[in-house]
């Protein structure tokens, strides 16, 4: 009898660890969405930019703003519907997100409304935010990779700093871009691959 309720309790573990271990892996899909609508209008930023054409940008990110949230907000309630449980590990790789996702977004939502922000300091705001989210969340999901991202977005911070004494400003939006694709879109994938392997285990 006590056998049988010791081998209970061991696959009730094994279950447990294994339903923390899906919750845990993000599904990568937020990462590959920011990832593509920034390049995209970091992009048209850097051609309008060139085209003196700078007053169309508050325009074009706004929109590029909400449709990105709407878009987020509809793959994030799919996911968490997927989740067998929530632990405490998932809801803090939320959390992390969220804190960093909302001072992201009103430093961006200032830049084009008041224009009292230069460029070099949206860019330098949302690589050190975005470092933090990268090291915790390599943290959480226990990515060493992510961990290293984090220090590459601190590395971009330095350099958006720097730029200004080695470049043009409206430059920055075509050197964002360059940093968007590899720091946010390939791990992304990387990271989407993952969670297909674990949800199909």
């Amino acid at each position: 009898m006590e056998k049988n309720q010791l081998q209970d309790d061991i696959n009730y573990i094994k279950k447990m660890i294994e339903n923390n271990r899906r919750s845990l892996v993000d599904n990568g899909i937020m990462y590959i969405s920011i990832g593509v609508y920034v390049v995209l209008g970091a992009s048209i930023s850097y051609l309008l930019g060139t085209a003196g054409k700078q007053d169309l940008l508050p325009p074009l990110w706004l929109a590029l703003i909400i449709i990105l949230i709407i878009f987020n907000l509809i793959i994030s309630r799919r996911f968490k519907k997927k989740q067998t449980r929530k632990t405490f590990a998932s809801e803090t790789f939320s959390a992390v997100w969220m804190a960093c996702g909302i001072p992201i977004t009103i430093i961006s939502i200032l830049y084009f409304i008041t224009g009292g922000i230069t460029l070099s300091t949206l860019f330098t705001s949302i690589s050190a935010i975005l470092g933090i989210g990268y090291f915790l969340t390599g943290h959480i999901n226990e990515l060493k990779f992510m961990k290293i991202l984090a220090f590459g977005w601190w590395l971009a911070m330095i350099t958006s700093i720097l730029w200004l004494y080695i470049g043009e400003e409206h430059q920055l939006a075509l050197l964002f871009a360059g940093l968007i694709f590899i720091l946010e879109v390939i791990p992304g994938i990387i990271i989407y691959n993952k969670w297909k392997r674990v949800y199909n285990e």
